[in-house]
Formats: structure tokens, sequence, C-alpha cells
């Protein structure tokens, strides 16, 4: 009899009812390891790291399996540019609009962070990877970007929860 017999009989018996309550708690522990990051954010200028002189607001829903993320960038000279993505943490790609132009995103936990690389964009773009943590107490979000190509100095974005 295969394990979806056993469910669909009712006749679980002792081994059947240990594998439901293993998978259980393998879910449990995976999602405990997940931080939520969902919310607004705000970066906070003075604690970031920057090479360009922007600020960055990030808003981060969770959606069934799935993260979007939405960010407001202005530039130093008030430009704003609006950038998103929706995107399961699983290491597939999906699309990414930074401000009209296309590239692909892929994301994936790794412990406590959220990886993030960009990439495939129209020429002379650059591919990014970045790295999310928050803060024990859930109220302070590190992005950490490094750029690959071209390559440049890292950045440190830090953000604080506004809601």
């Amino acid at each position: 009899m295969s394990f979806t017999d056993l469910l669909q009989t009712g006749k679980r018996g002792p081994i059947a009812l240990a594998g439901i309550g293993s998978l259980l708690l393998a879910a449990t522990i995976l999602m405990a390891q997940n931080p939520n990051m969902t919310g607004s954010w705000e970066m906070d200028a003075a604690k970031s790291h920057v090479s360009d002189g922007r600020t960055v607001t990030l808003a981060i829903e969770s959606m069934t399996n799935k993260l979007k993320v939405d960010s407001l960038i202005h530039d130093k000279a008030g430009k704003e540019v609006n950038a998103d993505f929706t995107c399961a943490p699983d290491g597939k790609e999906c699309e990414f609009n930074e401000g009209g132009h296309k590239s692909r995103v892929s994301m994936w936990f790794s412990g406590d962070s959220l990886n993030v690389a960009k990439t495939d964009g129209p020429a002379g773009d650059v591919v990014d990877e970045w790295k999310m943590q928050m803060s024990p107490d859930g109220k302070v979000l590190t992005l950490s970007i490094t750029h690959i190509d071209p390559d440049g100095p890292a950045e440190t974005l830090v953000f604080n929860k506004k809601s």
C-alpha cells in the first residue's frame, strides 16, 4: 500500500504518521530559518555606503511561495526610478523591471540571508549579487551589493522598518 493510499483510506499506521510528522517538522524548521522581510523599509543614508548618492525605499510583500519586491530609487539629482520583481526564493529566474529596462533576477535563502543575482540585462547593464540580512529584532535590513560585471566597489544599504 502506498503513502497516498494510506492517506486516502484512513489506515494510518505508526510509520505513516511518523512520516507526516517528519515532513511537518522539516517544513516548520525551514520556514523558521527564513527571516520575514515583509514590510516597508526606508534607507538610512547616514549608515549606508552607496557609490552614487542615491536613496532607496523598499516594499517587500510575501505572496504564496513568492516575494514581491518594489523599490523606489531617488538619484542624487532627484530623479525617481521604480524597480520591481516577483520571484520565488528557489533559484529560478524571474523578470526584473528597473525603470523600463528589463533584466533577470533569481533568489534563494542561504541560512539567515536572502540572496539575489541580477543578470541578463541589455548591453551595458551590470551584473550584481545582493545579500539581504535582517537584524535579530527585525527592525533593520542590511542589503550588501557586490558588482560583478563590471567590477565595482561594494555597496551597503541599511534600511529601517517603517511598517
